[in-house]
């Protein structure tokens, strides 16, 4: 499995979805995370992320196959008594992967003091729901993947050897080693503020999420400037490390605006560190871990010519680990270029 075979017919699928003559609201984004475009320049942690995804609100897309799976599930979980929940606004599909790697990459011994290697490869499919008031809304995600395969491997040697880097010799120890199926459902609850205000957007949002992140948290989200996206297609408060899916806003106009946030998290499981059903070579304990987390973002979005756009975010975690090596903050950059269909 390659990202330059899987990329080409992700958006082939995205296209046919959009295919219909309607008035559709349709992007396709290409995000790329690394804690290289931070300021620490540092390679470890979560290290990189890739992922495409495709966004739109055409009947047709909402109806796919992986969104109807997704939305039976949000009629068992959200109020039954909100009308917003009966059909969602807008539908997201993202492929991508990501991975995590110790500070010591060059050797190939396990370091007990730190955190073990650990990747995953998924799909998402995410929806956005707005109540007729405008004031609040729902946004849920349903992903599906697998653990500990050599796909992350592969490409982060492959560009490691490109720009001279270190080369990462313990992946044989990452968890689930050899592939394990996971999966994780989240849903957050939106309470839009300032709605009269056509450049300032400011949010909270309360969220949860169960399977290989299970957590729960807040946050307080703000952009200001020139925006055209809908608020409730615009939710960084809610990328898990590298997935976007619910956090890539389509556009409508120009868009010229600053972003940022904050959040606070109590979080009883991480598959990444803690690993799932297998048995792996380094895994950490519940009692190693910190429950309560926060994170901070803070970026800034330009569109240009034919309806394309670009954006950077740098993100900053407080430690997820205890003590050890591993105790240390985590810092990493993002880039999206996304285009308007």
């Amino acid at each position: 499995m390659r990202f330059q075979h899987i990329t080409p017919l992700l958006a082939a699928a995205a296209f046919s979805f959009s295919a219909p003559a309607q008035s559709a609201d349709s992007l396709l984004a290409v995000s790329s995370d690394n804690d290289l475009f931070a300021p620490t320049q540092t390679d470890r942690d979560y290290t990189a992320g890739l992922a495409v995804t495709y966004s739109s609100n055409s009947r047709d897309f909402l109806n796919n196959p992986a969104a109807r799976v997704s939305q039976s599930l949000d009629k068992l979980v959200l109020p039954h008594s909100d009308a917003q929940v009966e059909k969602p606004e807008s539908q997201s599909l993202e492929f991508g992967a990501y991975g995590f790697t110790p500070e010591e990459i060059k050797a190939s011994a396990v370091d007990r003091n730190d955190r073990p290697y650990s990747s995953l490869v998924y799909l998402s499919s995410s929806q956005s729901y707005r109540a007729a008031a405008g004031n609040t809304g729902w946004t849920t995600s349903l992903t599906v993947g697998m653990l500990g395969l050599d796909v992350f491997k592969s490409a982060q040697n492959a560009v490691h050897k490109v720009v001279g880097s270190d080369r990462a010799n313990g992946w044989e120890h990452q968890i689930s080693n050899g592939g394990e199926p996971t999966f994780r459902y989240s849903a957050a609850y939106h309470q839009y503020l300032d709605a009269s205000v056509p450049d300032r957007q400011l949010k909270v949002t309360y969220f949860g999420s169960v399977g290989y992140l299970t957590e729960f948290g807040a946050a307080l989200v703000f952009r200001s400037g020139l925006i055209s996206s809908p608020d409730n297609r615009f939710n960084p408060e809610l990328m898990a490390y590298g997935e976007r899916a619910p956090g890539v806003a389509a556009h409508g106009g120009r868009e010229n605006y600053f972003w940022g946030g904050l959040s606070v998290k109590a979080r009883a499981y991480n598959a990444f560190l803690q690993g799932q059903f297998r048995d792996s070579e380094h895994e950490l304990s519940a009692s190693d871990l910190n429950v309560l987390l926060a994170e901070v973002w803070a970026g800034y979005t330009h569109s240009f010519v034919a309806g394309t756009e670009l954006s950077y975010v740098l993100r900053v975690q407080s430690s997820e680990i205890k003590q050890g090596t591993g105790d240390r903050t985590l810092a990493w950059g993002g880039l999206v270029f996304s285009k308007r269909l």
